[in-house]
């Protein structure tokens, strides 16, 4: 009887024991909590925890003969191949070694059909058709700066292309041309796309972002993917063809969004886009420059990301 009894309490006891536990799970780490979702049949977004938000507008190769072909004139349609392989590499290598994820807005459709790095009209070509991916696209934009902006002082955005040119390096846009890059006093700061972020932080100068060992340019070419402007390539050459930031770039950090800045972002082929080994290795090198630039130039620390 006593037996019994001694193993009725005992039951009793780890019922009770199990009663006090916590019924909330442990919190998932980020890597564990990817959100991406299809907004329609062509545009892809991921939900992040840190201040980044990477566009990828002409990386698609969907080409879907119900859609018919951009047929406006002086239009481009080369598609930026490996940018959307490059941006996949950036996120997973994001959440494998700081435990964070960026936001993301990505076009799997071929830019035969729709570049999503125009205004509207251009981007179309007046086939409305594809207005509505087109405005899925801008306005996830638009809600993801905004989610940013209520815990966040600053968002800095990214648009993410490819380039052709000869020569193999990063191109960076920051709506200032090449021939003013060879002349810097020739900048108007207002008219650049980190103009913000010289608003929000007066600490900082309007090179900071071009030459100085600060700048993000700089940060990437130290760990051997060669950039341009940089402090080791500070301006591309009289006969060098530069890209130096396009309608998403002017869109996103101008005085509509006082509180985004950013750059777009031409990626070379050869050593960066070409295959996975590159790519992954240019996802180390650019998320430790991106890390490294939000310490030094904000007050932004990245080990309170996703806190």
């Amino acid at each position: 009887m006593l037996k019994n009894h001694s193993s009725l309490l005992l039951i009793l006891i780890a019922l009770a024991a199990s009663a006090c536990k916590p019924n909330n799970p442990a919190k998932e780490s980020p890597k564990d909590i990817v959100y991406k979702k299809k907004l329609d049949a062509y545009t892809e977004v991921q939900y992040g925890n840190m201040p980044l938000i990477i566009s990828v507008p002409h990386g698609g190769t969907d080409n879907p003969t119900t859609l018919p072909d951009r047929n406006c004139p002086n239009i481009t349609t080369v598609t930026d191949n490996g940018t959307i392989e490059m941006v996949t590499a950036i996120d997973s290598v994001c959440r494998a070694e700081y435990n964070v994820q960026p936001y993301l807005v990505i076009s799997y459709l071929k830019r035969t059909k729709l570049d999503l790095n125009r205004e509207i009209t251009e981007a179309t070509c007046d086939n409305s058709a594809v207005s509505g991916i087109y405005n899925n696209y801008h306005y996830t934009i638009d809600s993801f700066i905004a989610k940013l902006l209520l815990k966040y002082p600053q968002v800095l955005f990214i648009d993410l292309h490819g380039h052709g040119h000869t020569k193999q390096r990063i191109e960076l846009g920051y709506l200032v041309s090449a021939s003013q890059l060879r002349n810097p006093a020739a900048i108007a700061p207002s008219s650049t796309s980190y103009y913000n972020m010289l608003l929000q932080n007066p600490f900082l100068n309007s090179t900071q972002f071009l030459t100085t060992a600060n700048a993000f340019g700089t940060l990437l070419a130290e760990k051997n993917i060669p950039t341009v402007p940089s402090a080791q390539d500070p301006a591309p050459l009289t006969d060098d063809p530069y890209f130096d930031g396009g309608y998403n770039t002017k869109k996103y950090t101008g005085a509509a969004y006082p509180k985004v800045y950013g750059w777009q972002l031409e990626a070379n082929y050869t050593g960066v886009r070409d295959n996975k080994t590159n790519r992954i290795k240019f996802a180390k090198a650019f998320l430790q420059s991106v890390m490294e630039f939000y310490s030094r130039n904000t007050s932004m620390q990245p080990a309170g990301f996703g806190k």
